[in-house]
Parts: structure tokens; sequence; C-alpha cells
């Protein structure tokens, strides 16, 4: 997972990753992309950041940041960062006006040389969940999901393309259903009791075939 960066380089060499137990974050770094002399305006650049909807921004030109400095559809939530002095630096939010009442910017925190990656990082990340619920509130049909049942969605959406193609590229697989009239092999007394599994722990093996269908 790339986040949308080109995997053949064209998009720089290299980035930033982060994750742990059950997310992961691409980050898209300006000053790690190349700058191409024929793409004047940046446009290479600007299409992965000006999709984003949380940018997070090292402020050190002593001037204020202004919002929509950055061109986009999206852009919901910009992370502020402005050094000071004994290695502190000043972290605020900023967001669109639709995106009010969602995002708490009326607090800014002054954080550690030490500790800024991590409280940037967790800002960043509340921000964009934040972001993806304003978005869906676009089609309400489409309501935001969890993680998890996000992660079920493409889990069911990847089973069918596979019941799918499975007839046609390897009929051996166990995922086709048999005819109807396709008799079961008869069972030795040596086999085990249908439902439960070899091993030391027995264990009920379910008769649901597709336990998504319960989200």
């Amino acid at each position: 997972y790339l986040g949308g960066l080109d995997v053949c380089g064209e998009d720089g060499q290299f980035t930033y990753c982060w994750h742990d137990d059950i997310m992961q974050a691409i980050f898209h770094i300006a000053t790690l992309m190349p700058t191409k002399d024929v793409d004047k305006h940046r446009c290479d650049k600007k299409r992965h950041l000006g999709n984003d909807f949380v940018s997070i921004v090292y402020n050190d030109s002593g001037e204020d940041f202004k919002l929509g400095t950055i061109k986009g559809q999206f852009n919901f939530v910009h992370v502020i960062i402005t050094p000071l002095d004994y290695e502190c630096n000043l972290v605020s939010l900023q967001c669109r006006n639709d995106m009010e009442g969602l995002v708490d910017t009326s607090v800014a925190k002054i954080v550690s040389d030490r500790n800024l990656s991590f409280v940037a990082r967790q800002m960043a990340l509340h921000a964009n969940m934040a972001s993806q619920v304003h978005h869906s509130r676009s089609n309400p049909t489409d309501i935001y999901p969890s993680k998890w049942i996000a992660r079920l969605r493409h889990i069911k959406r990847l089973r069918q393309r596979i019941c799918e193609e499975a007839p046609y590229s390897n009929p051996s697989l166990p995922l086709v259903h048999p005819p109807a009239h396709a008799k079961a092999p008869a069972q030795t007394p040596a086999e085990p009791a249908p439902g439960y599994e070899m091993g030391q722990r027995k264990r009920l093996i379910s008769s649901v075939e597709d336990f998504t269908e319960f989200v």
C-alpha cells in the first residue's frame, strides 16, 4: 500500500510510512517528490496533495498560513506547525467552514520537538476520520463505516470476484457450489464427525458461508 504513489518512482524513491496493529498511513511529502522542469505548475505533486483530506504544514515563514494555499477539492483540515524557541512548537488546526463542529480549532498546543511527530500524527489521523465522516454526508446512501466494516466490505467484494473468476481459471477451487444432483462422498467410520476439526481442541465449524452478511 503506497497511498496512490507511483510504484515505479515517478513520485520519488522514498516516502514516510507509519502503522500500528490496525492502521497504516502513507504520507505524501512534497519535498520528497521530484520537481520536474516540464511541470511548471507542479501538477504532479498537487494531484496527491490536493486530494488529501488533511495536510500537515511546517510553517517557518514567520507569516500566518492561509487556508486555501493548497488548491484542491478536498483539503478539509490543516495541521499547522510553527517552530518556537526552546525546542518547542505551536501546533494548531485550521479547517473549512463546513467542517466546523467536527474539528476543534479553538485550542492550540505547545509541543516539544521530541513529542512533535507523535502529536501531529495523532491530530492528523483524528482529523482525517472527521473528514471522512464529513465527506460521507454528501451521499446519505453511503454512510461512513468503521474500519472493520470497510474491511469486511472489501473482503466481500474480493470474494465475489474470485467466485466469478474461479470457474474459468481453476474449476477445482472449493468456492463454487456443486450441482444440485451431485452426491456427497460416503464417509468411512475412520473419518471425524462432520462439523469438527482434527486436533487437541475440537471446534465447531460454522455452517454460515458468508459471515459478512451479519454486518
